[in-house]
């Protein structure tokens, strides 16, 4: 049952499962162009859209995480998969304005809770020790893969079809993902670490561990960061094909290609940054991405006024930087947690982390409101200048975190 080809199966059929139930992910930002000016949104709210999504991660991560040390993590995947089907069509059928709008996307938010952190819970408790780095590489970067196809199927059928019935159909991809899952992968191992005396709530094990804290917060950074770009790509190419007015390049391949494209770039980076920081070291590797990344969205937020081609090289520069941390923080958390309690590590992780997520695309659309709105070149400046700043915290917080913690039980 630990045959290489046999984990390989399990790995492949839960990155099959997250796509799918992620159809519906980037829905929102692929569409905020429009939205804006159907509901008559300011940057801002539409920046309160896209994260509130966040916010239902949030308030759910805990305890759904959490409960992975103390009963099967598939249980807790099945019935969050379940609220993904549920959201996109409750978003179809009665979305009309702020207030419904962002009651869907929390709620679609609170099914990521349930299906992400537990579905790595799930194939880390599955697979043995020495696979899990690169399950974990594999299994994070595939998030990428579905944030990407989300976006393109997002974009381009918007040409074809209304969008309520586009929100509808992308409830299709999470009945096909909870079904796959409730067939093909078996309950998780190791039954007698969920016998914990521990509350729910207890926070010790994890405040008393630097380096999970350490990367906690770099996780935080680098969703803010990554969250912010991926909302806002689509409304920035919108201005910035607007303003060079001719296009020619984005409109043979289409906004939505391209951005899905970009996106797409953070799978080779995600498990290559990996791969690199197994061989020259964690710390060295996120050091270079991070500011490197902070450097790229500074300069992209400049660009606006450069040749589209030109904008379009640092937009799949920025792609790859945003992206290429991403397993490195999240195997050093795997690698730094205690076992026994691995699933609250999990929880804190990602609580801390997805508030970022939650963060970043309202910052960036005040900054954008700040600076003229999405038609303005200085309030881009604005926008991605505030990802940089963010970014930046995440080196030096696992530089805290790790320096006089180098070993933890």
């Amino acid at each position: 049952m630990n045959s290489s080809g046999h984990i390989s199966f399990l790995v492949g059929t839960m990155c099959l499962a997250q796509i799918l139930g992620m159809v519906g992910y980037n829905l929102w930002p692929a569409m905020i162009p429009d939205f804006i000016e159907r509901w008559n949104l300011t940057s801002g709210t539409a920046g309160w859209i896209g994260g509130i999504y966040y916010f239902g991660y949030l308030v759910a991560i805990w305890p759904l995480s959490n409960l992975t040390d103390r009963i099967d993590p598939k249980k807790i995947y099945m019935f969050s998969m379940v609220l993904t089907i549920i959201a996109p069509l409750g978003f179809a059928l009665t979305a009309g304005g702020f207030w419904s709008a962002a009651l869907w996307r929390c709620v679609q938010g609170i099914g990521l809770a349930g299906t992400y952190m537990p579905g790595l819970k799930l194939l880390t408790d599955i697979v043995p020790k020495s696979a899990q780095s690169r399950t974990v590489a594999w299994y994070t970067s595939f998030f990428y893969v579905g944030a990407a196809l989300s976006l393109s199927y997002g974009t381009n059928l918007n040409t074809y079809l209304g969008w309520r019935w586009i929100w509808m159909f992308s409830a299709i991809g999470p009945t096909i993902a909870v079904l796959m899952v409730w067939v093909i992968i078996p309950e998780a191992p190791f039954k007698t670490e969920r016998k914990t005396d521990r509350s729910l709530f207890d926070l010790l094990p994890i405040l008393a561990n630097r380096k999970v804290i350490g990367f906690t917060i770099a996780y935080s950074a680098h969703t803010a960061e990554i969250m912010g770009f991926y909302t806002w790509i689509i409304a920035f190419l919108t201005f910035s094909q607007g303003m060079h007015h001719s296009g020619i390049l984005a409109n043979s391949l289409g906004i939505g290609t391209i951005a899905s494209t970009v996106t797409l770039l953070a799978v080779p980076a995600s498990i290559l940054g990996n791969e690199a920081a197994r061989r020259f070291g964690k710390l060295k590797v996120l050091r270079i991405v991070m500011f490197g990344s902070a450097v790229v969205s500074t300069a992209l937020g400049f660009s606006a006024s450069l040749p589209f081609l030109l904008i379009l090289g640092i937009i799949v520069v920025y792609g790859i930087t945003v992206a290429a941390d991403s397993a490195i923080i999240t195997a050093g958390m795997v690698d730094a947690a205690d076992p026994s309690h691995r699933g609250t590590v999990m929880a804190f992780y990602s609580l801390v982390g997805f508030f970022g997520g939650f963060i970043g695309p309202v910052i960036f659309g005040y900054m954008l409101d700040l600076g003229g709105g999405e038609t303005a070149p200085f309030g881009w400046r604005l926008g991605f200048i505030s990802l940089a700043l963010m970014v930046c915290l995440g080196p030096v917080a696992i530089y805290y975190g790790n320096r006089g913690a180098r070993k933890i039980d």
